[in-house]
């Protein structure tokens, strides 16, 4: 088992560059299902390693575009890809998608917070009209 300091992903720009190209090439020759298949099984990586990586800006534009390459293959119809897996990462590769998405269940959720906060009142409103009569017919029994 090796020894000493673990290693770094401090690599230079240009050396980022160069592993976003390498990353583009490795992939269209490919076709990964995950990128993971490239950072970890052919470069070594792990994924503490990359989520540092992917966020420098000489490297984040090619990360970007491995995304959409990758995710082109699960809109693909003929694809070997499950049509269930498709669906699940679309999520994944597509941030407009899953932006819209996560927008849209905020306004649902919105929404439904607005109906039970009106069916509360409406609640409370004949709630008081309850206790109100039940107060009136108590003051005509005494």
């Amino acid at each position: 088992m090796p020894g000493g300091r673990p290693r770094t992903v401090s690599l230079s720009p240009k050396e980022m560059i160069q592993l976003g190209e390498d990353m583009i090439d490795w992939i269209l020759e490919n076709e990964p299902l995950h990128l993971s298949q490239w950072y970890c099984i052919e470069k070594g990586y792990t994924d503490k390693e990359f989520d540092t990586m992917h966020v420098a800006p000489e490297f984040f534009p090619y990360y970007e575009k491995a995304l959409k390459i990758i995710g082109l293959q699960y809109l693909q119809k003929n694809s070997d890809i499950e049509p269930s897996l498709k669906q699940r990462w679309q999520r994944v590769y597509f941030k407009d998608l899953r932006r819209q998405e996560d927008a849209d269940l905020d306004a649902d959720a919105e929404r439904r917070v607005r109906v039970l906060k009106s069916e509360a009142k409406s609640i409370e409103e004949e709630k008081q009209k309850v206790l109100s009569q039940v107060s009136r017919k108590r003051k005509i029994i005494t």
